[in-house]
């Protein structure tokens, strides 16, 4: 089965792509980044809880549920709950 999408349509996909990891990765090294330097003794329930409330930010021109999934996964490897 053949794509019948345009080459507009897929470089439109993958720059959605592209600005959802550049927001993601923005926020969840400025989240790390506060919470580490803050030497809290709580660390990962913290870094956790800061992470969630990311996905209630509104955010124009990226995929909202790509996004929410990356802050799920980071979530699950810094407190070990899936």
């Amino acid at each position: 089965m053949s794509d019948t999408r345009t080459a507009d349509q897929r470089l439109s996909d993958l720059e959605t792509v592209v600005r959802t990891l550049i927001v993601f990765n923005t926020n969840a090294i400025s989240t790390l980044g506060r919470r580490v330097s803050e030497g809290n003794p709580e660390i990962a329930s913290v870094i956790a809880a800061e992470l969630a409330e990311l996905k209630s930010h509104n955010y124009t021109n990226i995929d909202k549920g790509l996004h929410d999934s990356y802050v799920d996964n980071l979530i699950a490897g810094i407190t070990g709950k899936a």
